[in-house]
């Protein structure tokens, strides 16, 4: 029997191998008025995701329309300015197609690495180190070309060490704060993404990262950008391989934003640079692992801060 290790950050998952079909473009298509369009301040609307996806939930559980929003989703001409903060290369593939759809529709993602993953080896059999730290760098920039984005940023604190940090006299904790609230002051992005305060699974440096991202923007006056935290619905379909994953309600998801097939192909590309975090068997699976048990056609997002009704 396969086995498979699936490795994000520190995190090793150790599962049987999912049964998957070959991927087929009416998986990640559907007609023009099915695309949601990530808007600033406004919710898109759900879409149908295909032959293997979820039912949607009854219309109780709908995210509602935010009081302050415009009315419907941004048009194909303004697509959003994004800014995104983790912990370690790799972590970006949580999201990956999302960020794809977005370069491919003309907008802009900047990428941002709190650490650079030195003491994550996967399977690599690398020791710990400045020489692990630049392969994985290297592969986060691989990563970030499939995705269609600009050469990530790596701040370089120590990877394993962020929540420590908070707890040092000197606190390296607060350099990386006000690293986070430098960038979005000069970049001024409509939208911030980060890990939830669950840190997907709880890693430890996802945790910080999510706190310190959050401080920074909620310390900002009212044309703070939107914060958004990757959600995963509770779902018994989901697959077992992410069991350990914190699971997000359906009536607090607020945005489903959907990928289209050359987004799910740029990721499948972003996942074989991670060839230090993953074996071939592994990288080959897991893009139809997440497609279908996963995100089906839908990348889930829970709005940090929604606006008061």
């Amino acid at each position: 029997m396969l086995r498979m290790t699936l490795i994000f950050g520190a995190l090793a998952l150790t599962a049987s191998p999912v049964a998957t079909a070959p991927l087929a473009a009416q998986d990640a298509t559907g007609d023009e008025d099915d695309v949601i369009f990530l808007t600033p301040n406004s919710v898109p609307r759900r879409a149908p995701t295909g032959p293997d996806a979820a039912p949607s939930p009854p219309d109780s559980e709908t995210p509602r329309q935010r009081p302050d929003a415009p009315a419907g989703p941004r048009s194909r001409g303004a697509p959003p300015s994004v800014l995104v903060i983790l912990a370690h290369p790799d972590d970006e593939i949580t999201i990956a197609p999302v960020l794809a759809r977005i370069m491919r529709e003309g907008g802009s993602v900047t990428l941002a690495f709190a650490t650079s993953g030195d003491v994550g080896p996967g399977v690599s059999g690398m020791e710990p180190g400045a020489e692990l730290a630049a392969l994985r760098e290297d592969e986060a920039r691989c990563s970030a070309f499939a995705l269609g984005l600009p050469e990530p940023l790596f701040w370089q604190f120590g990877d394993g060490q962020l929540a420590s940090m908070a707890r040092a006299p000197d606190s390296r904790a607060r350099q990386l704060g006000a690293k986070i609230a430098a960038l979005i002051g000069e970049l001024r992005p409509e939208v911030v993404m980060t890990w939830g305060p669950d840190g997907g699974y709880g890693h430890a440096d996802h945790r910080m990262v999510s706190n310190l991202v959050t401080e920074a923007v909620q310390a900002m006056d009212t044309s703070r950008p939107e914060l958004l935290y990757p959600a995963f619905p509770a779902d018994e379909g989901t697959p077992e391989q992410f069991a350990g994953w914190a699971k997000t309600h359906p009536s607090l998801v607020t945005d489903r934003i959907r990928y289209e097939f050359a987004d799910l192909e740029a990721t499948r590309i972003a996942i074989d640079c991670h060839q230090s975090q993953f074996g071939a068997e592994e990288r080959a699976v897991l893009p139809d692992l997440l497609h279908r048990g996963v995100w089906q056609g839908q990348v889930h997002f829970r709005l940090a801060f929604p606006a008061s009704e």
